[in-house]
């Protein structure tokens, strides 16, 4: 099919796919709901002769659940993370990140694997899945590759995805123990708005009580989504309480890479990063017994 001076291509195997992207090189974009690349082509900021639709492709699609954890295909769309009841479960952070996204017409095209490949600094979805230790699998013209999400973001909307290459699927293992999460996107508006903060908390207690697991992460903070590993450090092997939730709170402020922009000043955002994280662990029930 074409459409306004580009082909729009609709393969059905990752094989056909990579094969469309090698033959056709740098002219050519994988696109799955493709909301950032359409309004890309409408600002003229793009201008690719074909976009390779990775829709119809059943190895990216579906969750894959395990007693261990969830394989989420990269055409996973967010109104299925926020559908699901095993997500919402199980990784509430997650589900409650991936159901901010937009608005529910958004969601229903919006995927999970197009907003990490479009590697925002505000991306929503990424920093849930900061919180749980994902890991992408890639494939290319030579195999496949994992790349922890820690590593996945080189900068404001560039990733480790070399030409040719597609994200397939995003792995995420359970915690094991006493798990505390929960993600809050701090927007001016209610609804189909970029987060001026995205705060993201997730602890997780050994057999003691103390914490044997901490993940911070953040969106807008910095030039990628991001893990503050200070404030985790803060968390870990200490009793869990709402000190040591506001001493990890001040660090991750203090940590946080954050500037101002019509959105938000900086001070608000590290206020927000300060007030959010006890307050999430407040929410998951941490301080009730």
């Amino acid at each position: 099919m074409a459409h306004r001076g580009f082909s729009y291509l609709r393969p059905t195997t990752v094989g056909e796919a990579l094969g469309l992207l090698a033959d056709l090189g740098p002219d050519a974009i994988p696109v799955a709901g493709a909301t950032d690349a359409w309004v890309n082509l409408r600002a003229g900021k793009i201008a690719p002769k074909a976009l390779v639709s990775l829709r119809n492709v059943p190895e990216l699609k579906g969750l894959r659940k395990t007693e261990h954890g969830l394989v989420l295909g990269a055409c996973v769309t967010h109104a299925e993370m926020e559908d699901d009841l095993w997500v919402a479960e199980r990784l509430p952070a997650l589900h409650t990140a991936c159901s901010g996204v937009g608005s529910r017409q958004i969601r229903n095209v919006a995927t999970v694997g197009g907003n990490l490949c479009n590697a925002a600094p505000s991306a929503d979805s990424a920093v849930g899945l900061l919180l749980y230790d994902a890991v992408c699998r890639i494939e290319g013209p030579s195999g496949h590759r994992d790349v922890p999400l820690t590593e996945f973001f080189t900068g404001p909307n560039r990733t480790v995805l070399a030409p040719g290459e597609i994200l397939s699927e995003v792995r995420v293992d359970l915690p094991e123990g006493r798990t505390f999460a929960g993600y809050r996107k701090v927007t001016r508006r209610k609804a189909v708005e970029l987060p001026m903060i995205g705060i993201g908390v997730r602890v997780t207690l050994d057999g003691g009580g103390a914490v044997g697991e901490a993940r911070v992460a953040l969106g807008v903070a910095g030039p990628t989504p991001l893990r503050v590993r200070e404030a985790e450090a803060c968390l870990e092997g200490r009793a869990l309480t709402p000190e040591t939730a506001r001493e990890a709170a001040e660090i991750a402020a203090r940590e946080a890479r954050v500037r101002d922009s019509w959105r938000g000043e900086a001070w608000y955002r590290r206020e927000m990063i300060r007030v959010w994280i006890p307050r999430l662990l407040e929410e998951a029930g941490a301080w009730s017994g």
